[in-house]
């Protein structure tokens, strides 16, 4: 992994900047610092490349608080949207870096606020990740972290670690006790987890204890009873049970007795429901007789329905005879039969030819069969043949074309060893170089780096002198700007204070107050004359229904006294009715048929009867007019109370509207009043004037608001240009300052440019004088030079030579194999072609043979190309078909001459049925006429239509309404004889067994029976409770004893688990943890010791986390760690933070460091010790950065991104 670009936009203190790490100078410097004063904004940097890679930063990870910031943003403190500069609407980090699988990404992470406004929201964050050069996007959104550290290797954690180096934190670690040694490292190597599997051992162990011992305890909770206590308990439940079975036995006689009065009044009930159901009975009786005889009459009418459906049966089927009798005397059966023989005879001459064909083809069909097996070994010969021929003329073909290859092969390596000897004849002056390829061109590299970088340093001091030129001058124009804007910002501030106090002499807030006061009195007085138009409205309307509801109350008077007329002429013609009825009844006529003439009556006692006999028909006539006249008179009721209630109805809606507008009138009143006590209360002095002056005075007050909002954005106006006009002054002075300080950096990097070039020139010289004495007198050096030949194309002709070397190499190779294959090809192909011969010549005369036996098998049929086989079933399949034809042929001649035979008799049957039918049918009417006047003699006089109608009465209704008729007469006699037995019944019961208690003295008795039992009960459940409780409570402490037994066991072994490795803290596991840890860090820490400093060697004292120093130079003497000097400590430090580095990275290769401050406690000597240190670092091919404020690094370190406060609070980046 190797970053190679950072961009930066507003985050923090830096507004706009971008590191190029592919162009120079940093692209040729392994080693360079990041520099400036304390909140420049260095580790800004590395917050931007954290930001643009892990949406995160090592500084705001640890922060969980909650901050609501200048723009109402409510989001937590380390979110790292924080770091958007204050005042802008959006910023952003990029980095481009190459991958693990070395292809080339840029990763993004952009802030932006909504509406792009300043004053907006805070969005949600953006994280793309894209391939270049293309710029194709990879992903975005969530997928954006997981794609990154795929494509790096690396997570967060690991990545703060391996590639952002904090080394003053393993300063701390070297003199750190043991426990806070461990603390150190499960920090920087993120496993915490085996302190947390230590807490959690202890907790375990805990839990297990406290349950233990809260089982124990709990066993105190289960009591027992005492032998005693149970054999007591047991006596007292067996009394209770006597006692509840001889209260049981008394309950159970006393509940009889209360059940003999409950079923004395349940037969009485009974009773009483059988004598209905008598009444009932001969009710639904009477009610069903009319149908019930028309029932017995249509059943009579059963013995002749079937003589009517015969003769209408009889009737259509005359009518289908006849047709059937004219359909068959139009058939002609005779030219049917002509035609069909004719065809029988035809189908037999067909039948002999395929006989005669079959039998001739017999001879032909089983020479075919010969020829045909003989054809079949041809065919598979010729087969076998062919494919022996193909085989062996591929084996031919195939041996010919190694040997053309190999032909080929020798004659081009021939060429090719001449042609590449030639070649590196005349390139003989790059051997030495190929030989030694790797040294020469790291040699010429480091050349041209030189003189590159002196170039570019002189062009840069050349650069620098012109820009001092040219600053100088625009300084000498900034402070004449600068003078002009402040003139003119006085006099414009002068101008704001001269319309400040003409703007102040209006009062705003009054002028709102009139109007406010005028639109309220003028709404008021509206509401008000609504309001009353309305009231004169309503109470018109009230008037007008107070009218109608005084009609309506005379109306009702009226029609109730209309009601009670009616009412009394009912009461009156229904009394009349009634005595009607009373001397017209059927008692009454009994009683008046037995008087006797000249003798009292036994109910008034008159002598004369004129009512006695024969006089039923003046009552009928009498009653007749009593029932009409009653029926009138209680139609004349129903109308007059169908008016009242009409009139009711009409007479409550007018009340309910008097109501309404009553109401509505009391609401428009208090309405007045209220608007009238409130413009009473705010009585001002504009409640005087008229509605005109009103709107005058509105109109005034308006335009007065009008000039003052004028003025008002004039002033506004002028407060934006006086506003602009400072900022202008603030802007020319922060950029006279900015000049002031470029003209002062410039001087301080001309100086340091001129230092620079001296010493590449030195350094160029020395490269120069030890290429000469290798190629002092070779064309390419010399080029090199020049100029004129790139070293690019001088390694391309050097890999070149070294490819043409393994290329002649190649080529002999190749040409002494195709000379051995070409001495064993020759005699395997001439053994190849003698065999392709013989079997050619055997392959043609097969064919021969073939074809001459394929031709005598042809001739046989014609020259078709059939089997004998199929020859013989088509002839058989001829020979079935004619067969078929001939069959099929006297079938349809004997079907013809049949079927003229059946239709002939069918013919003389059909006339027979039709006699026969007619003969029938005069039976039938003859029949029918003798049973109608028989049945009009019983039932009656009945007419043709009326049998007609009970014929169609079917037989299912006919039977059910008998059926009804039958079962309402039984009902009749059931009902009677269940009134018979429930009265026997009632009778039984009274004379068996009646108590001689009352009933209410057995159900007083029955209730404290129960009570009693119910007490009995309680305590049965009482002690049959004790006594199973005592039972569970043995069996539950042998369960609870077992499960003791059992977390015993486990107890015992957390135990001496939580013994070895747990404790509150997880101290014990993490201290045991880290001590692996330690020899591994220590491991990789070695490995880059050695390169650092060979003399020391760091090693963990046994089983513990103290760390001692092996001295080389002593005999590898055993030191303490304290024993090292300020710069030993330093390198050791270092050492272990790249193994750190190397640790978190595990198998990644990180190009990329970035080792964070840690310097400025450094004297001079250690420091240069450092500075050496990290010389070798970038030696290893690493690109290594160093944060620092220390200038003697600063001075050491030629290639620096320098990181400078600005005034109004941002930084800018400069490369140098």
């Amino acid at each position: 992994m190797k970053i190679t670009a950072v961009r930066i936009h507003n985050l923090a203190s830096i507004a706009d900047a971008e590191i190029d790490f592919l162009a120079s100078p940093l692209k040729d410097a392994g080693l360079f610092a990041i520099t400036g004063d304390t909140g420049a904004g260095k580790s800004t940097v590395l917050d931007a490349i954290c930001l643009a890679l892990y949406t995160k930063t090592a500084r705001l990870k640890g922060d969980k608080g909650n901050l609501i910031d200048f723009n109402g943003d409510n989001i937590k403190l380390n979110d790292a949207r924080n770091l958007l500069r204050r005042g802008k609407w959006e910023g952003y980090a990029e980095v481009d870096f190459s991958g693990q699988d070395q292809q080339l990404y840029r990763a993004r992470y952009s802030i932006q606020r909504t509406h792009k406004k300043v004053t907006g929201k805070l969005k949600v964050a953006e994280h793309t990740l894209h391939s270049l050069p293309d710029e194709t996007l990879i992903a975005d959104k969530s997928g954006t972290l997981k794609a990154i550290e795929n494509k790096i290797g690396l997570t967060f954690e690991q990545f703060s670690r391996a590639v952002l180096l904090a080394q003053h934190e393993f300063a701390a670690f070297l003199k750190a006790t043991g426990d806070e040694r461990a603390q150190l490292l499960e920090c920087l190597t993120g496993t915490d987890k085996f302190s947390r599997i230590g807490q959690r051992i202890f907790e375990r162990n805990k839990a297990i204890k406290d349950k233990f011992e809260l089982l124990t305890a709990s066993l105190a909770s289960y009591t027992l009873l005492s032998d005693d206590e149970l054999s007591e308990k047991q006596q007292t439940l067996a009394d209770l049970k006597q006692q509840i079975e001889h209260t049981k036995t008394t309950l159970a006689t006393t509940e009889q007795g209360v059940n003999w009065y409950k079923q004395a009044h349940s037969l009485e009930l009974t009773l009483k429901n059988a004598q209905q159901n008598e009444q009932q009975a001969h009710a639904a009786l009477n009610a069903v007789k009319a149908q019930t005889e028309q029932a017995k009459q249509a059943q009579s009418a059963l013995e002749i329905k079937d003589n009517r459906q015969r003769c209408e049966s009889l009737t259509a089927q005359n009518s289908q005879l006849n047709t059937q009798i004219k359909q068959l005397n139009e058939l002609d059966h005779n030219s049917l039969i002509t035609e069909q023989a004719s065809n029988v005879k035809k189908q037999q001459n067909e039948l002999d030819t395929a006989k005669q064909q079959k039998l001739t083809a017999e001879p032909l069909i089983a020479k075919a069969r010969e020829l045909d097996s003989q054809l079949a070994i041809y065919n598979q010969t010729i087969k076998s043949l062919t494919q022996q021929s193909a085989k062996e003329q591929q084996q031919l073909s195939d041996l010919q074309q190694q040997l053309q290859q190999n032909k080929i092969s020798a004659e081009q390596a021939t060429t090719q060893i001449t042609g590449h000897q030639h070649w590196l004849n005349e390139q003989s002056q790059l051997k030495p170089l190929a030989t030694d390829w790797n040294y020469f061109h790291h040699s010429f590299k480091q050349f041209f780096n030189t003189q590159t970088q002196l170039k570019t340093t002189q062009q840069q001091a050349q650069a620098h002198a012109e820009q001092q030129t040219i600053l100088t001058a625009k300084l000498s124009e900034q402070n004449k700007q600068l003078e002009q804007a402040e003139q003119t910002l006085t006099t414009q501030q002068q101008s704001l204070n001269k319309l400040n106090q003409q703007h102040a002499q209006f009062n705003i807030e009054q002028c709102d107050v009139k109007l406010k006061n005028i639109d309220y009195l003028k709404d008021q007085r509206t509401r008000y004359k609504q309001f009353n138009q309305e009231l004169k409205h309503t109470v018109q309307q009230q008037r007008d229904v107070a009218e109608k509801l005084s009609h309506s109350e005379h109306s009702k008077t009226t029609l109730l006294t209309h009601l009670t007329s009616k009412e009394q002429a009912l009461k009156h013609a229904e009394q009349a009715l009634n005595q009607a009825r009373l001397r017209a009844s059927e008692h009454v006529e009994h009683l008046r048929a037995q008087l006797v003439p000249n003798e009292s009556c036994a109910v008034c006692g008159a002598t004369e009867h004129p009512f006695a006999s024969n006089q039923s028909q003046p009552f009928t006539n009498l009653i007749t007019d009593f029932e009409n006249a009653y029926n009138n008179e209680k139609q004349q009721h129903q109308d007059a109370q169908t008016q009242l209630h009409q009139h009711q109805t009409q007479h409550a809606v007018l009340v309910a509207e008097h109501a309404q507008y009553s109401q509505a009138i009391s609401d428009a009143q208090a309405k007045m009043l209220e608007i009238k006590n409130t413009m009473q209360a705010a009585k001002t002095e504009l409640n005087e004037l008229t509605v005109e002056q009103l709107d005058e005075t509105y109109k005034q007050l308006s335009e007065q608001k009008t000039q003052y909002f004028s003025a008002q954005k004039k002033l506004s106006n002028l407060q934006e240009t006086v506003n602009q006009l400072q900022s202008t002054v603030k802007k020319e002075q922060a950029t006279q300052q900015q000049l002031n300080t470029q003209h002062v950096e410039l001087s301080n990097q001309q100086s340091q440019l001129n230092n620079k070039c001296d010493e590449l020139a030195t350094q160029n010289e020395a490269l120069i004088k030890e290429l000469n004495l290798h190629f002092e007198h070779s064309d390419f050096w010399h080029a090199l030079q020049a100029g004129s030949l790139p070293l690019s194309d001088l390694a391309q002709q050097v890999e070149q030579y070294q490819q043409i070397q393994a290329r002649l190499e190649q080529s002999q190779k190749q040409f002494d194999s195709a000379n051995v294959q070409l001495q064993q090809l020759t005699p395997l192909i001439t053994k190849a072609e003698q065999r392709v011969n013989t079997l050619n010549e055997e392959l043609t005369q097969t064919q021969q043979q073939h074809n001459n036996t394929q031709q005598q098998r042809l001739a046989l049929f014609d020259n078709q190309t059939i089997s004998a086989d199929d020859y013989q079933a088509k002839l058989s399949a001829q020979l079935e078909h004619c067969q078929s034809q001939l069959s099929a042929s006297q079938q349809a001649y004997d079907s013809a001459v049949k079927q003229r035979d059946e239709h002939a008799i069918t013919l003389k049957n059909l006339e027979h049925r039709l006699a026969d039918n007619h003969q029938e049918l005069v039976m039938l009417e003859t029949r029918y006429n003798d049973w109608f006047k028989e049945f009009n003699t019983l039932h009656g006089d009945i007419s043709h239509e009326q049998v007609t109608f009970l014929l169609t009465i079917s037989n299912d209704d006919i039977k059910t309404q008998l059926k009804q008729g039958e079962q309402l007469s039984q009902a009749v006699v059931d009902a009677s004889a269940a009134l018979k037995q429930q009265q026997q019944a009632n009778e039984k019961h009274q004379q068996n067994n009646q108590p001689t208690q009352s009933e209410a003295q057995l159900i007083e008795q029955q209730n404290h029976l129960n009570t009693q039992q119910t007490q009995l009960q309680n305590s049965l459940l009482t002690i049959n409770t004790a006594i199973e409780q005592h039972n569970q409570n043995a069996k539950a402490l042998e369960g609870k004893q077992a499960e003791l037994s059992q977390l015993k066991q486990q107890v015992d072994q957390w135990h001496l688990l939580n013994k070895v490795l747990g404790d509150a803290t997880g101290k014990t596991m993490r201290n045991l943890a880290q001590t692996q840890t330690l020899k591994i860090l220590l491991h990789y820490a070695n490995s880059h010791l050695k390169t650092l400093n060979k003399r020391y060697e760091l090693t963990a004292i046994a089983e513990s986390l103290d760390i001692a120093i092996i001295d080389r130079d002593m005999a590898d003497e055993q030191r303490s760690v304290n024993t090292l000097s300020g710069g030993e400590s330093f390198l050791v430090s270092l050492a272990l933070a790249l193994g750190l580095a190397s640790l978190s990275s595990n198998k990644v290769q990180i190009n990329s460091l970035f080792v964070d401050e840690g310097f400025g406690t450094l004297d001079s000597e250690t420091l240069s010790i450092a500075m050496d240190a990290l010389d070798s670092l970038q030696a290893q091919g690493r690109k290594v950065g160093v944060i620092s404020h220390v200038s003697e690094m600063s001075e050491r370190v030629a290639t620096q991104i320098h990181v400078a406060k600005k005034p109004g609070g941002y930084s800018t980046i400069n490369v140098i």
